[in-house]
């Protein structure tokens, strides 16, 4: 998870506790009685249990909680494509389709290898050298360069 993704918290027999926080700039959501909570770098399953365990510790005892993602930060594609720009992410796609989504490489792109800019655990941006079958992950910058001859 990253900032901009928008999230469902369903807390059972506690719908006051329920949210739809969106991961802010610093990695967080905010959450009724809990206030601020990492989230930037959790996958979905341990972003529940940190919130079970917070909520367990003073709160409720024995929280079931259930998060589903509803909207996820979009992916960039820059470069030798005819639309250039940001996109909404779906899930599953690889470089392949998000190609597609920006109609199609130019008559001058590279279309292997392509480049992607892509944020570790710790928001450190990568640079990957990705063949066309790579999956594409929310927040990822695709850059497709041009060939030189």
């Amino acid at each position: 998870m990253g900032p901009g993704d928008k999230v469902q918290v369903s807390v059972f027999g506690h719908p006051d506790l329920s949210s739809q926080p969106t991961v802010n700039a610093n990695g967080n959501i905010a959450m009724p009685l809990l206030g601020q909570v990492k989230a930037t770098g959790l996958t979905v399953g341990e972003l529940q249990r940190d919130l079970e365990r917070a909520l367990d510790k003073d709160f409720v005892a024995n929280p079931r909680v259930s998060i589903e993602v509803l909207t996820y930060r979009p992916f960039f594609i820059l470069g030798e494509v005819q639309k250039p720009g940001k996109y909404d992410y779906v899930a599953g796609i690889n470089v392949r389709m998000a190609v597609a989504i920006a109609g199609g490489y130019t008559r001058r792109a590279q279309e292997d290898p392509v480049a992607i800019l892509r944020a570790d655990r710790e928001g450190k941006q990568q640079r990957l050298s990705v063949d066309q079958d790579t999956l594409v992950l929310p927040g990822d910058t695709l850059e497709i360069e041009r060939r030189l001859f």
